[in-house]
């Protein structure tokens, strides 16, 4: 796999705090170290509470992007 290739993308739209955070978590844990996940999150609280999950946690956001449906954070563990 490519240094800079998505290993995976979850799509937490539409689930409330703080479940999505919690679905955010297990995912980068089933990681490898190094690799990327991209998460699709709603705007607004969800987006902050996601991105403090993965800080707290000690991983690096990559990117975060706007889109038409919402955000992508793309994290490496």
């Amino acid at each position: 796999m490519a240094k800079n290739e998505i290993a995976h993308t979850l799509d937490v739209q539409g689930i409330s705090c703080p479940v999505n955070a919690v679905r955010v978590k297990a995912a980068v844990a089933s990681l490898k170290a190094g690799e990327l996940l991209e998460v699709l999150v709603d705007e607004g609280e969800a987006v902050l509470r996601v991105a403090r999950t993965l800080k707290d946690s000690g991983h690096r956001i990559v990117k975060v992007e706007p889109r038409r449906d919402g955000v992508s954070v793309i994290v490496r563990k």
